[in-house]
């Protein structure tokens, strides 16, 4: 178990590294690459498009009882508990990608090649850390992400694309919401 932690951390380190630009690669072992993304789909029937932000960053935490993420990954458009917009999405495998100094393991994350795939951690999912949003009304429902993830592949020329397709759950009266969406964006 152990060799498998050290070899996942070894290539989520190796993908950050690769993220960065050559000058940066040096200080890739506590580095962070962010990228201006487009985020297109529908939730809940209604279409969106949306900009935002998605960080690459190396692991946050070793502690942790779904395993140690090789990497971190977090997306951020709009601010869905306090501003619901169609579409708006806090999702990360960490907390601290919402500035929580909690550093409380979110996600499970496994790389292979260049994509990195982050399914929600069921059981902590309640914390609505992780969010996201139908409609822009004053009583919008938050759900919270408990089916599906994301997928994100980084490219070599600086750009990355993803798809999420996610089922989150809004507590009653709320119920259920299902998220789609494609992802494309450059450092």
């Amino acid at each position: 178990m152990r060799a498998r932690i050290v070899l996942s951390t070894l290539a989520g380190a190796a993908l950050v590294a690769a993220a960065l630009p050559a000058p940066a690669q040096a200080s890739a072992a506590r580095g962070a690459v962010a990228y201006s993304v487009s985020v297109s789909g529908s939730v809940s029937g209604r279409s969106f498009r949306r900009s935002g932000t998605l960080v690459l960053r190396s692991t946050v935490t070793r502690v942790t009882t779904n395993g140690v993420n090789p990497v971190d990954v977090c997306l951020k458009s709009g601010f869905p508990a306090g501003t619901p917009e169609v579409g708006a999405i806090w999702y990360g495998s960490n907390s601290a990608c919402i500035r929580s100094t909690a550093s409380l393991d979110m996600a499970y994350v496994t790389v292979n090649g260049a994509t990195v795939t982050v399914v929600p951690d069921k059981r902590i999912a309640a914390t609505f850390a992780n969010n996201f949003t139908a409609t822009g009304s004053l009583t919008s429902c938050v759900y919270h992400p408990v089916d599906g993830g994301a997928a994100y592949t980084f490219h070599d020329n600086g750009t990355v694309s993803g798809r999420i397709s996610m089922r989150g759950f809004g507590g009653y009266p709320c119920g259920n919401s299902t998220y789609t969406a494609t992802l494309t964006g450059r450092r």
